[in-house]
């Protein structure tokens, strides 16, 4: 059922005399707004048929709100346009020009309101498909309708490929439409694998991290659920464990010292004004590191929780070691700071972030043609991110603009990030597993002024991580080659030289690959070279190696021709 509000005729009236000759048509606001408020009904109805039901109850809510917004923004506007008549209406003889400029600023902040408004379009259109935040008191049902999908698509997704093992083709396989039949069939036709699958193994593998993951929060949440947690007072204040909401809350009776402040923002806490208190998510973690502030130094004689000697460390896999993964799923929603924005979502491995990252890669919203933001570039909504194990540090590495992956330099900025050998992996894997078409990067003028251009990430001279791509290749080949012999003089810039080595690079394929591997070779037999210019050689020819094979995957084939008798 739609809830329409009341929309003032008498208003919409006055606002139409003030600024047209043109009569008012009765009711004609309030048709508007219906048929406004009917599309949004519409989108609303198209969502919970793709969502599960679980989820209608909030999309219900979100249309509700814009009705009723979108009512009062209405009726708002009106009576601003009904103060000052148009210059056109009621000529320039002492017109009130600055009655109008005031005019003018109280209906551009009704249009952003407006504009703010119709945003909770797009959040009803995502509704359903971010993830599952620990603070929803249903949290652990959803999880458990997830876990069901995922092996549901499991099962599927194994008999179809077994049907196409045993019969060689989709016609006639149980469970599948001729829609979907010609979609797989598509599929497999782009696939450059010898033997396709309906199916690729590691579509079976992320979808089995899923499940891994969800079993896993299910226990954790079930588990926190059960525990009977207990604040403790300590000198100055009082910690409280507030269940409902989900935050471990902590209150001091004065306003604490800097230091004090300091000490409790790098153990995860944040102030909350709403609250009067400095507090973060009810973890065992949370406790952990509450517990071994001196500041909140229980009392003697009390004690807070039943012992624990280390904190739950997030089990650190692979490349992940001290850092772990979090997806955004949409960065605009995230960004506006509202209440319906979507949350965080953490992984403890980059194979389960990877997995999360291509259920959302897909999604209409991270191709959807937008206009440009601020920095003139399409706005960032699927985002990929790392943590540090202590909180204490964190950065996005990956945007999703406009059907295009897009990687964050910011690490470059942050020292510990920068300069720790284990992101410098994590993002090689990310190259090497997920991919970046593009590279965001600050470039300083001559007059010391930064501006950012975007560039491909093949072309990139990456100065940050092995990543197997043409511009990383020329940049490195390009250095070693003038440390070899410094006396080379080029007409050219190094920008230049570089770019023309990546175009070299990009036509002659993995033959030019091996050319420059010779070439490299070469330089290092010189007995003058160091040790650490030998090194990067090597680590030069192995990136070389890489590139070859993936140009060697991709380089079209060649129709093999017999000569004739006569040659």
């Amino acid at each position: 059922m739609i809830n329409y509000y009341p929309i003032n005729e008498e208003l919409a009236r006055r606002a139409q005399e003030m600024n047209s000759y043109f009569d008012y048509k009765a009711g004609s606001a309030t048709a508007e707004y219906r048929r406004s408020v009917d599309e949004a009904a519409r989108i609303a109805e198209e969502q919970k048929r793709k969502v599960d039901p679980i989820h209608h109850e909030r999309i219900d809510r979100l249309l509700d709100t814009y009705a009723r917004r979108l009512a009062d923004n209405i009726n708002k506007r009106n009576a601003i346009a009904a103060r000052v008549p148009s210059i056109l209406v009621a000529g320039g003889s002492n017109f009130p020009v600055r009655k109008k400029e005031k005019q003018n600023r109280a209906d551009e902040a009704a249009m952003e309101e407006w504009r703010e408004i119709q945003g909770l379009l797009d959040k009803i259109r995502g509704t359903g498909k971010g993830g599952i935040s620990a603070d929803d008191p249903e949290a652990v049902q959803k999880l458990k309708l997830k876990l069901e999908g995922l092996e549901r698509d499991q099962e599927s997704m194994k008999a179809v490929n077994a049907y196409y093992r045993k019969h060689k083709t989709l016609e006639g396989c149980p469970g599948l439409d001729p829609v979907r039949i010609e979609k797989l069939k598509a599929s497999m036709a782009r696939d450059r694998r010898p033997e396709p699958k309906p199916y690729p193994s590691f579509r079976l593998t992320n979808n089995n991290a899923v499940i891994r993951q969800t079993k896993e929060r299910i226990a954790e949440l079930t588990k926190r659920a059960e525990t009977d947690y207990e604040g403790w007072a300590f000198d100055g204040g009082e910690v409280r464990m507030d269940r409902q909401a989900n935050r471990l809350q902590v209150f001091f009776d004065e306003k604490p010292d800097r230091d004090t402040c300091s000490a409790m923002r790098h153990s995860g806490f944040k102030w909350a004004p709403s609250m009067g208190a400095w507090q973060r998510q009810l973890t065992d973690n949370a406790i952990y590191a509450a517990r071994h502030l001196d500041c909140l130094r229980p009392l003697s004689g009390e004690q807070p929780v039943p012992e624990q000697t280390e904190p739950v460390q997030e089990p650190a896999q692979g490349v992940a070691a001290g850092w772990k993964f979090y997806i955004i799923p949409d960065l605009k929603t995230w960004a506006n700071n509202g209440v319906d924005r979507c949350l965080l979502e953490y992984f403890p491995s980059f194979e389960a972030a990877k997995a999360r990252f291509d259920g959302l890669r897909g999604e209409p919203y991270n191709s959807e043609a937008v206009e440009p933001g601020p920095d003139g570039q399409p706005p960032a909504r699927l985002t990929l991110g790392i943590e540090s194990a202590d909180g204490m540090s964190a950065v996005d590495i990956l945007h999703v603009r406009q059907g295009e992956n897009h990687l964050t330099t910011d690490f470059t900025r942050i020292e510990r990030i920068r300069d720790d050998p284990a992101v410098m992996d994590i993002l090689s894997c990310v190259s090497r597993e997920i991919g970046f078409d593009r590279v965001r990067v600050w470039q300083r003028e001559d007059g010391g002024r930064q501006l950012l251009s975007v560039v491909p990430f093949a072309e990139w001279d990456n100065p940050w991580f092995p990543s197997a791509t043409p511009g990383r290749i020329a940049a490195g080949y390009y250095d070693l080659l003038h440390e070899c012999y410094p006396s080379l003089d080029d007409e050219s810039s190094r920008a230049e030289a570089v770019a023309g080595i990546v175009r070299s690079l990009q036509k002659g394929g993995a033959a030019k690959g091996s050319q420059m591997k010779l070439a490299i070779a070469a330089m290092t037999v010189k007995a003058d070279v160091s040790e650490a210019v030998r090194e990067r050689a090597e680590g030069l020819i192995k990136e070389l190696a890489q590139y070859q094979k993936h140009a060697g995957e991709t380089a079209p084939s060649r129709e093999y021709r017999k000569k004739s008798r006569e040659r």
